[in-house]
């Protein structure tokens, strides 16, 4: 029996086939690995020997982009639009975004074995924590379900009507790049100030957290500003 793709009306967005599926757990599992401790033990502390962890919210943030990038993979690979797009770089994207979540969980492993040593030149022990082989098993599940989906991209026939991966770069498009730049500076700032209300200044990982999603938010909301204005000076420029 060939697969035939949901079409339930709570899931009519989503595009589910069995290697999109796939995809979509992996970036489940790597959303949830990148929030858990990455390595675990014990080390000297205020009150003697205490457990300690190390996460992927601390030192260089690796969970941060592991959260993102699995984030947007699913989505690219889900998502009823970008799946069935036209245009060959958005449905490349993916395979890119699991390349970049190989490097994440690479330098997070270097990262943990680090923390792991540090504890260990201060007289405690330490292993890597379950949370670290999860993420590495998401990110096995989404470049095994990209390279199921790749062959339809490396094996692309343009159509007449196929839209042009060429960008036209206009005032418009200018000025929703500039509204974007400063809503990332400003959606930054509230974020990392709603992380530090939140958990403090000490949670690295939280700063950047709040950062990253406070950035997106505020490039989302500066683009829409700008073309809302767009359209409101070009509606009476032709008196609409």
């Amino acid at each position: 029996m060939a697969w035939e793709p949901t079409k339930g009306r709570r899931f009519s967005s989503l595009l589910l086939t069995p290697a999109r599926v796939v995809v979509g757990i992996g970036a489940a599992m790597a959303i949830v690995a990148g929030l858990m401790p990455w390595a675990e033990g014990v080390a000297p502390a205020f009150h003697g020997i205490e457990p300690v962890f190390f996460s992927g919210l601390g030192g260089s943030g690796d969970g941060i982009v592991l959260i993102v990038v699995s984030a947007a993979t699913g989505i690219l690979t889900l998502h009823r639009t970008p799946a069935t797009s036209r245009v060959r770089s958005l449905r490349a994207a993916p395979a890119v975004l699991v390349l970049l979540a190989c490097f994440t969980w690479i330098n997070g492993y270097r990262a943990s074995v680090d923390a792991i040593a540090t504890w260990e030149r201060q007289g405690g022990t330490g292993q890597i924590a379950p949370g670290l082989w999860i993420a590495g098993i998401g990110i096995l599940l989404q470049a095994a379900g990209t390279l199921w989906l790749l062959p339809e991209v490396i094996r692309w026939r343009r159509r007449p009507d196929d839209p042009s991966d060429v960008v036209h770069i206009g005032v418009r498009e200018v000025a929703e790049v500039v509204a974007g730049l400063v809503g990332v500076i400003v959606g930054g700032a509230i974020g990392i100030s709603v992380a530090v209300a939140i958990t403090g200044p000490m949670l690295v990982g939280a700063l950047a957290l709040g950062a990253t999603f406070g950035g997106l938010l505020g490039a989302y909301g500066g683009s829409w500003v700008a073309r809302r204005a767009a359209d409101l000076v070009a509606g009476r420029r032709t008196g609409d």
